[in-house]
């Protein structure tokens, strides 16, 4: 007896559902992403400065001495105390350049109302003995040299700050320094290396001078808030 071929099975569709084989259902595209609504946490703080400033100017018309300086601090409070309450709730990270802006508004502020005299400054230093632990200028050009100086087997520290200026250090030449510098607003140049600009931060230069390691040790911390800053030997 001859045995007759199967009949062709015809191809099931990808919807097709197999005896006994339920299909497993279609998986659902996933939900967009829903954009978080911005936070009112920047304008109300905004708003706050603002309003606080409008009394400031009420308290001052009434006949209360305000300085000017308060006319720009009360709002840098203000808006400290909404980045501190943005850590936590809401963003508000404009507020970041706003506090900058008014920062050194108040820096410069600060330094115009405490400026009896803004001729040059210069310290020179040639024994420990005379060698301060902080030097303090609010206005003007500023040099404090201690090339002179012997640091032999000494470990010193200096703080240096100038609030609006020029500050030039003059280093000894065989000193083991670390100069820890900050300028807020302008230029730096620091033993061979060079930054500018705003809120550039503070940046760390060690240098063992021409001997190399020996000759004493220094920390200096220099901070210009507007202005120019040179460390030399």
């Amino acid at each position: 007896m001859q045995t007759l071929p199967s009949p062709p099975v015809p191809p099931q569709s990808p919807g097709h559902q197999s005896p006994g084989h339920p299909a497993a259902p279609p998986v659902p595209p996933p939900a967009p992403r829903a954009r978080a609504a911005p936070s009112p946490l920047g304008r109300l703080t905004v708003s706050a400065a603002l309003l606080a400033v409008g009394l400031l100017a009420a308290v001052d018309l009434a006949g209360s001495e305000v300085p000017g300086t308060a006319y720009l601090a009360l709002p840098l409070a203000i808006v400290g105390l909404g980045l501190v309450v943005g850590a936590w709730f809401g963003r508000a990270r404009a507020l970041i350049a706003v506090g900058a802006v008014l920062g050194v508004a108040v820096a410069v502020g600060v330094a115009i109302e405490n400026a009896d005299d803004d001729r040059p400054v210069t310290w020179q230093v040639t024994t420990v003995d005379q060698l301060e632990r902080t030097y303090d200028v609010a206005l003007g050009d500023t040099t404090l040299d201690l090339s002179a100086l012997d640091l032999s087997g000494r470990d010193e520290a200096v703080d240096v700050h100038v609030s609006v200026g020029s500050l030039r250090v003059v280093l000894p030449a065989r000193v083991d320094v670390r100069v820890s510098a900050q300028v807020d607003l302008g230029d730096s140049r620091v033993l061979g290396q060079r930054w500018s600009g705003i809120g550039q931060g503070r940046h760390s230069v060690t240098d063992t001078g021409v001997d190399g390691p020996g000759g004493g040790r220094l920390s200096i911390v220099a901070t210009v808030g507007i202005g120019d800053l040179e460390v030399v030997r």
